[in-house]
């Protein structure tokens, strides 16, 4: 309709003016040492969050204590990290408020606490880490709609928002356009939260994401978002209404952080990268090509070692030597592959010596058509 193709057009022009406007590299201190981090406890006040079935159990209430207790840790084993909070208290913040915070504070790092819900179903459970992406899959649009729908509790949230409806597909076309500068930062974060998270409490890993979501978009830093398990399954919800599970999960978190920091201020395999080149999970493909490592009949792991917008030649110097390895164009990249892995834990093995010569080598979880997933 001319209506909807009107709008599209607009945000489009928005949005490209917006990314001319946005500094690449705000968050980054001249030193690249990690000195502040920005901890967002998830909804909070009249927003509620997600609500356990008995209803005595908030999403906010949870996020709350999850973050304090992360905060705590960090400050205890890093007096040189300024510590900030979104909420250190039961209020209610704008998602703008939220990304205002540790912008203008010059955050090196934002991370997002929030639980998961799936109403009328009790059965999907676990824990999974988003990041700012264009996958437009059904379930990450339903934890998009989810966890952007709280702006409607604002007042005037389309000028805030400049025209987002998190009721119109057209919206998302903002989004694509607005890539977070911090790509890669942000996956690896990602990455070592669900590794440790995966050892308990709550131990089903759903991996990382990404998810076009607002309190992500305006942040220029590295930026995650985290579901630390579902309030609608009963086995996630005991761990995540005990103070023992609390506990344990903000443990964790902090075990991911201490990784993160030591590999961000040692400069090894965190580049600022302004393409999202490596689009790890990006779900729709455009065309597929395959180079000399052989399919499987099934889904497999592997590891990408690095991204083009244009393809390169077999035996070419970006290979560092890697003769074995698969291309596959997807999104407008060609994204290169090696090693084929039935798990995710073997994958993890043999990252660390692809990342001596490729240092912002990560996994990938791949289908039988060589489509990253």
């Amino acid at each position: 309709m001319p209506f909807r193709r009107n709008k599209a057009l607009f945000l489009f022009f928005f949005a490209m003016l917006a990314l001319l406007n946005q500094p690449l590299c705000a968050g980054q201190n001249s030193d690249m040492k990690l000195r502040t981090v920005v901890i967002d406890a998830g909804h909070g006040g009249k927003d509620p969050g997600a609500i356990a079935p008995d209803n005595k159990l908030k999403e906010k209430t949870i996020t709350l204590d999850v973050a304090l207790k992360l905060g705590q840790r960090i400050k205890d084993a890093y007096p040189d990290v300024k510590v900030i909070y979104t909420r250190s208290k039961d209020t209610y913040l704008t998602l703008a408020q939220r990304t205002n915070i540790a912008n203008r504070n010059q955050a090196d790092l934002f991370i997002s606490i929030h639980v998961n819900s799936v109403k009328g179903n009790s059965k999907p459970r676990g824990t999974e880490t988003f990041i700012m992406g264009t996958d437009q899959s059904h379930a990450n649009m339903e934890v998009c709609k989810k966890e952007n729908s709280v702006i409607l509790l604002e007042d005037d949230y389309t000028t805030t928002y400049q025209g987002y409806d998190p009721n119109e597909p057209e919206s998302f076309i903002f989004f694509n356009l607005m890539q977070n500068a911090h790509f890669e930062q942000s996956v690896i974060m990602a990455s070592k939260i669900q590794e440790q998270l995966r050892k308990g409490p709550i131990t089903v890993d759903r991996g990382v994401k990404q998810a076009l979501l607002l309190v992500l978009w305006r942040t220029t830093m590295p930026a995650v978002l985290v579901e630390i398990g579902f309030l609608s399954n009963a086995a996630d919800r005991k761990q995540l209404a005990s103070e023992a599970g609390r506990k344990e999960i903000a443990g964790r978190l902090f075990t991911a952080f201490s990784q993160f920091k030591k590999q961000y201020d040692s400069h090894s395999g965190i580049e600022i990268d302004t393409t999202p080149s490596s689009a790890s999970t990006e779900i729709s493909s455009e065309k597929e090509k395959t180079k000399p490592a052989s399919t499987t009949a099934s889904d497999c792991w592997m590891i990408q070692i690095f991204a083009s917008k244009k393809p390169v030649k077999p035996g070419a110097p970006d290979f560092k030597g890697v003769k074995q390895y698969v291309e596959i164009f997807q999104n407008g990249y060609y994204k290169y592959c090696t090693g084929r892995y039935d798990s995710r834990e073997e994958a993890l093995k043999a990252l660390p010596a692809l990342r001596k010569k490729f240092e912002g080598a990560f996994i990938v979880h791949v289908d039988n058509s060589n489509r990253i997933l």
